[in-house]
């Protein structure tokens, strides 16, 4: 038995309790010392768990089985303490001892490392964000609510920013900010532009506005019905449906959320919806104070087509920027309440160094920080602190994967620079991937004149793509800068 205390690690104890001594024990009812046949029996029972241990994939079953091990040890140090006599005694507490220090230890790396079950991941890139993951935006929210003071007067506002910045996420949170007398609308474009024509878009709002009305104020309405849409004069039709409307609405206001808005323009210019639809809401805006639309988008209402200039007077324009760094760093290290991974503060640093605050990437980062997290740990079996670091992020970064990610993000900056006015961005966006560059130095390194270079400039600043510093113009977010540089400029 003294051959027990040479066991230095928990993984050392199931070769102590198979040895053929220990196999070949005579039966409790028989020994001259029942007592302690029963102690070496309960510490086969150790070695038993402890192989369990071993041998389990899923992470929950080790921490069961070392639990189970530590209660056996427990149980047998109270009965060896009652019921065993010396020596045999001092022995076995010996062995209980220094057994319970290694179970110990083995599970205080279980619970230091969360080797229960892999990290939820909190973090989403890519679809709109409410509750707890959603930060920031106070400053946007008070100038809404500003806008929207009054219950009955409202403006309507444009969001305009890059892409994937938070506009859809600010419109899907608005309902939570705005009190029980405002119910928000949602007329995606991506959904209310797959109808055929004007009439099908208008009867799609119409039907929209009905199902946010409660069912007794439902009941006393009626269902918008489709003939009165498509047979009928559309715009009239929902006139009086709004009409019907005011008369049942009982202070309710309605605000329009038209996310991807930019895509009327396309369905315009395809002849699927009449340019004059813009003009009709500017007089439903004008006619129902109670009907407010918010418009979201990447360009500001300047940059669309001349059929967009009657919104221009009836609007208010609201910049979508990036996250202030304090809103970034809680986004980063408190998506939800419940997570418990830490970040080095460099590894915040770095991270919000290498996005600006820009929402999409930070989540992409962090996403991939707690998958890496949960393969190393989980699949791999290695062991590693429960905390982000430095080398963390830029094991993300430098990963080839986090550039195709992030594809829809940077692809999305690219093709806009690309298709809007004026010319020559991109040969700007090449240019300045390598170093930050004055529109002189621009001018001698593209084939833009040096007007030229100026209009792209400030169109890219006005894009949040670049930023001018001290007479020298550059990238607003590294990363952007590092995919140019990856992807675009091998390509020449």
């Amino acid at each position: 038995m003294e051959s027990f205390l040479d066991c230095t690690q928990v993984l050392d104890i199931p070769a102590k309790t198979q040895t053929n001594a220990f196999l070949d024990l005579p039966p409790s009812e028989t020994a001259l010392r029942p007592e302690v046949i029963k102690a070496l029996d309960t510490l086969r029972d150790v070695g038993t768990e402890i192989t369990i241990y071993q041998n389990a994939t899923s992470y929950a079953n080790k921490q069961s089985a070392i639990l189970r091990a530590n209660d056996i040890l427990n149980s047998l140090n109270e009965y060896a303490t009652n019921q065993i006599i010396t020596p045999e005694k001092a022995i076995i507490s010996g062995i209980i001892y220094e057994w319970r220090k290694l179970v110990s230890t083995e599970g205080g790396k279980l619970a230091g490392q969360g080797l229960l079950n892999p990290v939820r991941n909190p973090y989403m890139a890519g679809n709109p964000v409410t509750g707890s993951l959603f930060v920031g935006r106070e400053d946007i929210f008070r100038r809404l609510e500003e806008l929207w003071m009054s219950p009955e007067q409202g403006e309507s506002v444009i969001l305009s920013g890059q892409r994937r910045i938070g506009k859809s996420s600010i419109l899907q949170n608005l309902g939570i900010r705005l009190g029980h007398q405002t119910t928000v609308v949602d007329f995606n474009m991506q959904i209310a532009g797959a109808g055929s024509n004007t009439s099908e878009l208008i009867h799609h709002l119409a039907w929209q506005i009905y199902d946010r009305l409660p069912p007794t104020q439902k009941q006393a309405l009626g269902e918008p019905k489709s003939q009165q849409f498509t047979i009928e004069n559309p715009y009239y039709a929902l006139k009086r449906f709004l009409n019907q409307v005011d008369k049942v609405r009982d202070g309710l206001r309605f605000i329009i959320a038209v996310d991807e808005y930019e895509r009327i323009e396309d369905l315009i210019e395809k002849n699927v919806v009449e340019p004059k639809l813009i003009w009709f809401w500017r007089g439903l805006i004008q006619t129902y104070p109670w009907f407010i639309m918010i418009f979201a988008g990447w360009h500001e209402l300047h940059e669309m087509c001349n059929y967009w200039n009657p919104l221009f007077a009836s609007v208010k324009s609201i910049q979508v920027g990036f996250l202030s760094p304090h809103a970034a760093q809680k986004l980063i290290t408190e998506p939800v309440p419940e997570f418990d991974i830490d970040y080095n503060e460099e590894a915040i640093n770095l991270i919000i160094d290498l996005t600006n605050g820009q929402p999409y990437l930070i989540q992409l980062i962090c996403r991939e920080l707690v998958t890496n997290f949960n393969r190393e740990v989980f699949e791999e079996g290695r062991e590693r602190e429960r905390r982000f670091t430095v080398e963390d992020v830029e094991t993300i970064i430098n990963n080839p994967d986090f550039y195709s990610d992030g594809n829809a993000y940077f692809t999305g900056i690219w093709r806009q620079a690309e298709k809007s006015s004026p010319p020559g961005q991109l040969q700007i966006l090449r240019k300045l991937c390598n170093k930050e560059l004055s529109p002189l130095q621009l001018e001698q390194e593209t084939t833009l004149s040096l007007e030229e270079v100026q209009a792209a400039l400030q169109t890219l600043q006005a894009h949040d793509v670049i930023r001018e510093q001290d007479g020298c113009y550059g990238y607003t977010v590294k990363l952007m800068q590092e995919w140019v540089k990856r992807t675009i400029v091998p390509l020449r």
